[in-house]
């Protein structure tokens, strides 16, 4: 019961001391909506109520509660496959490790790598002088997790966010917060938990900064099947984009300079983040066979982007070892010869 008071106090105060940075425009950091493993990417990014994963980091820190051995995770992603050729020199990664400590419960560090690439340096006429590199951004973040009362875990991130731009660099600061629940009756687990809670980020100056990407997640996951040849599991994820809990200095301006209100519905304004429309939505499956081969399906919506919603998986595990695949569907109408991004991933438990 003490602990437990511990950890509701000290949310509560992660609360309070990041809402200054609530009103937030456009956001900043984009590597923080990168991929958080090949396993969720398989099922439509639907992570927030699945647990005793690695990856669990990068969904909802209180995943990471029921880990009982060692593991350790690392993944690369063409990510930027979806730009076509000029983007060879562009990829993203990450690796994550997580740990059981005794009765203490688990610790876990995870790191990611967007490298940006270069683009072509021009003077004063088309003519291609040279390239400039764009730099990598990077995300550092110290994990733990518990369970502090039967069935109901806990968890949390604080991490450093550091993006650059050519010559130009900025740094942030931000938690992620974390809660599941597994009911005893039936075999469903609920997942809530709130993204990058932090400071704003700026390149130059602070009156040019940028919010991060705050998300509030909603996860459901119910095991169909678990016996020791199949086990089936659906999941599903509601995420809402609650960068905006008032109408900014932008928006104001705008409503002056088009003399009328601009439609806090429609730009999901406070409590609209939450409505359907502005909000990305997920539903996933996942079938293991005598815990050897895996098998993934997801389906991802997400407001205002035009791309496939279909997302497919596997995984080959033996001994220890276990290789993931998943293939995510790019952007439309971004490039030409652009396409859909494959992610690899290695998991090792020791």
């Amino acid at each position: 019961m003490k602990r437990a008071f511990i950890w509701v106090a000290f949310l509560i105060f992660l609360a309070y001391s990041t809402a200054s940075y609530a009103d937030a425009g456009r956001t900043g950091a984009q590597i923080l909506d990168m991929s958080g493993g090949t396993r969720a990417s398989g099922m439509g990014d639907t992570f927030a109520a699945v647990s005793g994963d690695v990856t669990a980091a990068f969904w909802n820190p209180s995943g990471l509660a029921p880990i009982s051995e060692r593991q350790i995770t690392l993944l690369y992603s063409n990510r930027f496959a979806m730009f076509g050729g000029e983007a060879d020199d562009m990829y993203y990664g990450l690796m994550a490790f997580a740990t059981p400590i005794k009765t203490w419960g688990v610790f876990g560090t995870s790191l990611q790598m967007m490298e940006n690439g270069t683009v072509p340096q021009t003077g004063d006429s088309p003519e291609v002088i040279g390239t400039i590199d764009l730099g990598m951004d990077w995300v550092w973040a110290l994990c733990y997790a518990d369970e502090i009362a039967d069935g109901l875990m806990t968890g949390v991130n604080a991490k450093i966010i550091r993006q650059t731009l050519g010559p130009e660099s900025g740094t942030a600061y931000a938690v992620d917060m974390g809660a599941q629940y597994a009911l005893d009756a039936v075999p469903l687990s609920i997942g809530l938990a709130l993204q990058n809670l932090g400071t704003e980020i700026y390149l130059i100056d602070e009156s040019q900064s940028s919010p991060l990407p705050r998300r509030l997640k909603f996860g459901l996951a119910v095991m169909l099947m678990d016996t020791p040849a199949h086990r089936l599991q659906i999941v599903t994820d509601y995420t809402s984009f609650v960068d905006k809990l008032s109408k900014t200095d932008e928006d104001k301006k705008w409503e002056e300079e088009n003399d009328k209100e601009m439609d806090s519905r429609k730009a999901g304004i406070g409590a609209y983040a939450l409505l359907p429309e502005n909000s990305q939505r997920g539903l996933g499956a996942e079938y293991w066979y005598s815990n050897v081969l895996g098998i993934r399906v997801g389906y991802r919506y997400v407001p205002e982007v035009d791309a496939n919603h279909v997302t497919v998986g596997f995984s080959i595990r033996y001994a220890g070892y276990q290789l993931d695949y998943a293939r995510v569907p790019g952007v439309g109408d971004i490039a030409e010869d652009g396409g859909d991004i494959d992610e690899f991933a290695l998991l090792i438990r020791f």
